[in-house]
């Protein structure tokens, strides 16, 4: 049996279109593990391009991730009448505050911990994709009605399951502001994540990037390029052998990163990645084989996702490794034909130079008792403040116009498809 009879939606690339929706939503109900897998084609009806990694193939994928007490929720929105007006995913997880801090925030948690050894650890449930960066819902639905709909949803199972805390990912001002209201109103606190970096490029060739640089900009890249010349960039689609040796880059970064430890990238993972038609492994090579550095993008409509990379430490002091990525990964976006390329959260500068823009994102905060939901507001944005050289660098001699990134724009900012049809959750 179906469950799903539902065409999805279209979205407009840069600019968002205003669309109508149908109806407001009545019901949220998690899908059964045992009915997941037979739900991907409709599913999929739900994400359009852009929208990747709210796609059925690519959550599946996300299940093989490790986080404490990680279980992902996937949801379905219904109205009224029973028929399903959208989907949206969620995840059970255990989150250590102290771990957005620095060493010294981490240090005098563990010392806190010899007599409570609770001190700042939570269960969460999340609104929001466990891995990447978007909006948790798409529905033919308003923004207003998913959001209080999705909201009220997590609200109650918080309640009904220890009092968890309740956690809305990846709210951008810009791209979601009717969203952002409604948590407002609701009680939610605001907490800002590391900013993610885009690079708008309207460019037909890798040479049209360089030529629309400022002089000391393009001279940094020609000069990168000519010292990092004995890498040899390779572009792979499959990259499932891979996956042990690309983990352990990945691991190996991750262990000297000393903030946001959370999720980790498995070899599991890298495996069902590779097996996406919109992913590709970034690979540097030297000249005896051997792999100096990845990065995982994905080709999700106009957009490349640069979502994970691994080098050694020595690679990026002594062979300049995250750069040249950084320049290959902006090189295959514009070879492809996307118009912009999303490169991820962290690692400020060097997004900065090579052109990207920081999208300052927020998550949105509820804990049943007021006080906590206070504290817990007040110490992770203590914790996760922006540092104040993530500013926009003058890169280019005529400035790119602005991007909106399709995966955070909301619902009712969207173009719906023609023939929108909805799905009966008991057909």
């Amino acid at each position: 049996m179906s469950l799903f009879a539902a065409a999805g939606s279209d979205i407009v690339a840069g600019r968002p279109t205003a669309g109508a929706t149908t109806g407001a939503i009545a019901g949220v109900s998690e899908i059964a593990d045992r009915d997941w897998a037979g739900a991907a084609v409709e599913w999929d009806r739900w994400a359009p391009p852009g929208h990747l990694c709210l796609s059925h193939r690519f959550l599946d994928c996300a299940r093989h991730v490790q986080m404490d007490g990680y279980r992902m929720i996937p949801l379905t929105l219904a109205g009224a009448d029973g028929k399903t007006l959208g989907v949206a995913v969620g995840y059970r997880s255990s989150v250590d505050v102290a771990e957005l801090g620095d060493r010294r925030v981490q240090d005098g948690a563990r010392f806190v911990r010899r007599l409570v050894p609770g001190f700042l650890k939570y269960q969460v449930i999340e609104l929001g994709l466990p891995v990447g960066v978007g909006y948790p819902a798409h529905a033919d639905a308003s923004s207003v009605d998913t959001v209080k709909a999705l909201a009220n949803w997590a609200m109650s199972y918080s309640r009904r399951n220890d009092n968890a805390l309740v956690v809305v990912r990846d709210i951008d001002t810009a791209s979601a502001p009717s969203s952002e209201s409604v948590l407002r109103e609701l009680g939610f606190m605001p907490v800002p994540l590391p900013s993610n970096y885009v690079i708008a490029l309207p460019d037909r060739s890798f040479e049209d990037y360089k030529a629309r640089m400022r002089s000391p900009y393009r001279r940094r890249l020609e000069q990168h390029m000519k010292a990092t010349a004995g890498l040899c960039c390779e572009v792979v689609e499959d990259f499932a052998a891979l996956a042990p040796e690309l983990a352990a880059l990945w691991r190996g970064l991750y262990d000297r990163v000393g903030r946001y430890h959370r999720v980790v990238i498995t070899e599991r993972f890298l495996q069902q990645a590779s097996g996406l038609e919109e992913s590709r492994a970034v690979l540097l090579r030297r000249s005896d084989g051997s792999v100096a550095g990845f990065g995982l993008v994905y080709l999700d409509g106009e957009v490349l996702r640069y979502s994970s990379t691994g080098f050694t430490r020595e690679a990026a002091r002594e062979e300049g490794v995250y750069f040249r990525l950084l320049y290959e990964v902006v090189r295959l976006a514009i070879e492809r034909g996307c118009t912009a390329a999303s490169l991820g959260q962290s690692t400020a500068e060097p997004k900065l130079r090579v052109g990207g823009l920081p999208v300052a994102v927020q998550a949105w905060v509820w804990h049943r008792s007021g006080i906590k939901r206070r504290m817990l507001s007040r110490l992770t944005n203590a914790l996760m403040k922006p540092p104040a050289t993530a500013e926009a660098r003058n890169v280019f001699r005529e400035p790119a116009p602005p991007v909106l990134d399709p995966a955070l724009i909301e619902v009712e900012r969207r173009r719906p498809a023609e023939n929108i049809a909805t799905w009966n959750s008991n057909a």
